[in-house]
């Protein structure tokens, strides 16, 4: 039952601590085995104490036995197992710790009760209330007990059957105008949409809770307190229904635990059928976020069984196994032992193998989703503080949650070292993590990854010299063209326009100048007459030219590999819309990106492949030609970044009025050639070449990471 302490020499006539009298032990149904189970009941807090049968016999004779002596004999006699001295002093300790004694313990008994304190208590005390704390905002018992009648048959089984239909109705209705009912989701971030969603969501939460407290009150519960909880600082509403340990039936139990949710699907179902009726306006937005919040927040969060919120505790009533986490997690540190070091420990629990699955998988599914949530909650509360505090709470977070829970376990594994060393498991375990460490540190990896875009060695892109529109196309991808032919022409009025008034201007000039003898005032300004007229006659020569590269030709031999087809004979197009690409036959390269942390583990020459994404392409062997000896400032191969579902990921930049693919991270462009000289691509091919560079080992990568990040973070 209880794990044994170290021993402290007590006389059997010592007297026992006096337990309160006002304490009620009650049954409160049986457990996932059929055992019966029985809780403590604390009137004054409000609180229940789950206790084994061992408890329940200990604690229904303890203020009739006085001593400890009387009372080991009383119990021991009616028990299999025999409960000893260290046992009673472990009862004692859980006993004054939850304040159920009459005064503090005193003598032998408040010794073993300091010994067991946590150290730095006061620390682990704001932790905790940092993490989570409660605010009790109103008593809501005599408000509760005097509106059930009015809203009792909101939670009868007709209503809930006609919410139903209602719903199913509503879900018809919305599929319809699907596209205008996503439509109203940006209202959400103005002004006027954020204040609506606050004030649906505060509503919505609200019923949330007054469902529990309706419910729990329908099976004879008592609701001392409603108020609002913070986790992490995130307000959120809660209620106590605490009292729902009294019930013997399980099955009332998930009701109360289901109740909230049920109303916001119920509030959702109507939502979504007032929703198809509303006009446009302010009403229909908060009628959506009312929909959205109902469905969302009832199934994405409250039934998520991994945090304490109602999926939670709908979880532990179907296995029938209160104070899920804590036992599961007990259990899973059982068989994590066992796995590492078979010592041969008894289970804390004795667990049904169906069960005892469950509960394994659910532990380790607990701590990973908390091992994500917690990095990135410290990651939030890194980046969006004061970065003094951010580093701080930071620290907290990660030590609090993933270095404590391992540095604990550690600890445990020290303390049974002397069973722990005999086993044959423990040395295959320590066997296979020095071959883990061996592998870690040796330099296995050798080969670089780095995105790519294979091209002909000698290609051009070609794009309109103006803004205009197209006026011929007569090319098609594949066709052969020699230098000096046609390939598309734009027509651009503006520049037409320009040209004609500068003819005007230079034929207004000219006459001017001819007529000077005869003009004293254009005589006074030939010199000025002069200017204007080589100005106008310069602006000419440089409209034509622009006029001229309008038809644009091929600079060399080759094929059309690559044609834009949304460029169309009329379309308007701008300088930056790629018309086509025109490559010659005398073979290809790749060019890519590769990492900076991996950029110096290559040389030129280096060997390699390149796999293409279509993997219906052969493999490619490459040689690598060049490597930049700088970091790139843009990505010029957009189809590589992020933007355009590549690999490298950029943010954009606007410059100039022009977009600049910015890489996040430090990438150096490299250019390898194809080993296949009769590869010749009929257009671009993507992949990613894989090159033959520097063997560097997992912990000295993972150590530049962790570098890279300390020293990008370090300025303040």
């Amino acid at each position: 039952m209880i794990v044994g302490q170290p021993q402290i020499a007590k006389p059997q006539d010592a007297p026992l601590p006096v337990l309160r009298e006002d304490l009620q032990i009650m049954r409160v149904g049986a457990s996932y085995s059929g055992a019966p189970t029985w809780v403590v009941f604390d009137p004054i807090r409000n609180r229940f104490f789950r206790i084994t049968y061992e408890m329940f016999q200990l604690l229904s004779l303890w203020n009739v036995s006085r001593t400890v002596g009387n009372l080991l004999r009383t119990v021991n006699a009616r028990l299999v197992e025999r409960l000893s001295v260290d046992d009673l002093g472990t009862v004692v300790r859980m006993l004054e710790h939850n304040l159920l004694l009459v005064e503090p313990t005193r003598g032998a008994w408040r010794a073993l009760h300091q010994k067991a304190q946590p150290r730095h208590a006061w620390f682990m005390r704001l932790i905790h209330n940092y993490l989570f704390f409660k605010i009790p905002l109103v008593r809501p018992e005599p408000f509760i007990r005097a509106t059930w009648p009015y809203v009792a048959f909101l939670f009868s089984r007709v209503f809930w059957w006609l919410s139903a239909i209602v719903g199913l109705i509503g879900v018809y209705l919305v599929s319809r105008q699907w596209d205008s009912f996503i439509g109203t989701f940006p209202f959400v971030f103005s002004l006027e949409g954020a204040a609506i969603s606050i004030l649906s969501v505060i509503f919505i939460k609200c019923l949330h809770e007054l469902g529990h407290a309706y419910v729990a009150h329908r099976f004879g519960c008592r609701i001392p307190t409603m108020g609002v909880a913070f986790m992490v600082m995130m307000p959120l509403l809660y209620t106590d229904v605490s009292d729902a340990w009294k019930l013997k039936s399980r099955w009332q139990r998930l009701r109360i635990d289901s109740a909230g949710m049920l109303v916001e699907l119920t509030v959702a179902a109507y939502a979504l059928l007032a929703w198809a009726f509303v006009p446009d306006g302010p009403l229909r937005s908060a009628i959506f976020v009312l929909a959205a919040t109902g469905v969302v927040l009832s199934l994405l969060v409250n039934l998520n069984p991994f945090m304490r919120f109602d999926g939670y505790y709908i979880l532990a009533d179907m296995l029938g196994v209160e104070n899920l986490q804590p036992r599961s997690f007990r259990h899973m540190r059982w068989r994590l032992r066992e796995f590492l070091f078979k010592p041969g420990y008894a289970a804390p629990e004795a667990f049904p193998p169906r069960l005892d699955v469950i509960l394994t998988a659910y532990a380790i599914a607990t701590a990973i989703y908390r091992l994500v949530l917690y990095l990135g909650i410290a990651v939030l509360v890194y980046h969006f503080t004061i970065k003094l505090v951010g580093i701080l709470l930071f620290v907290v977070e990660i030590g609090f949650f993933i270095i404590r829970p391992v540095v604990m376990e550690v600890k445990e594994w020290w303390a049974m070292r002397s069973d722990i060393v005999r086993t044959r498991r423990t040395y295959v375990t320590l066997s296979i993590l020095g071959l883990l460490l061996v592998l870690a540190f040796l330099p296995l990896s050798t080969r670089v990854t780095a995105p790519a875009v294979i091209y002909p060695e000698q290609f051009v892109r070609l794009y309109p010299q103006e803004p205009g529109r197209v006026e011929k196309l007569d090319i098609s991808s594949g066709q052969a063209v020699k230098a000096g032919d046609i390939l598309f022409v734009i027509d651009a009025p503006q520049i037409r326009e320009e040209l004609r008034i500068a003819n005007v201007e230079i034929e207004l000039a000219r006459s001017r100048l001819a007529r000077v003898g005869a003009n004293a005032d254009d005589l006074a300004q030939r010199s000025i007459i002069e200017s204007e007229l080589g100005s106008s006659l310069a602006r000419k020569t440089g409209l034509e030219e622009r006029k001229a590269s309008l038809i644009v030709r091929a600079p060399f031999e080759g094929t059309i590999t690559e044609i834009n087809p949304e460029i169309l004979v009329g379309q308007w197009v701008g300088r930056n819309e790629q018309i086509a690409i025109l490559s010659a036959g005398n073979g290809s390269v790749a060019r890519g990106y590769v990492a900076g942390n991996d950029s110096s583990r290559l040389s030129v020459n280096a060997a390699g492949w390149f796999i293409p994404d279509d993997l219906s392409q052969p493999r490619l062997p490459v040689t690598l030609a060049a490597i930049a000896e700088a970091g790139a400032r843009e990505i010029d191969l957009p189809q590589l970044s992020s933007q355009h579902h590549g690999a490298i990921a950029v943010h954009v930049a606007t410059e100039d009025k022009r977009q600049r693919l910015v890489p996040i991270s430090a990438q150096y462009a490299v250019v390898a050639r194809i080993g296949d000289v009769a590869f010749l691509p009929g257009r671009s091919v993507q992949g990613v070449m894989l090159l033959d560079g520097t063997g560097v080992s997992f912990a000295e990568r993972a150590w530049r990471r962790v570098l890279m990040v300390l020293f990008r973070e370090a300025g303040f």
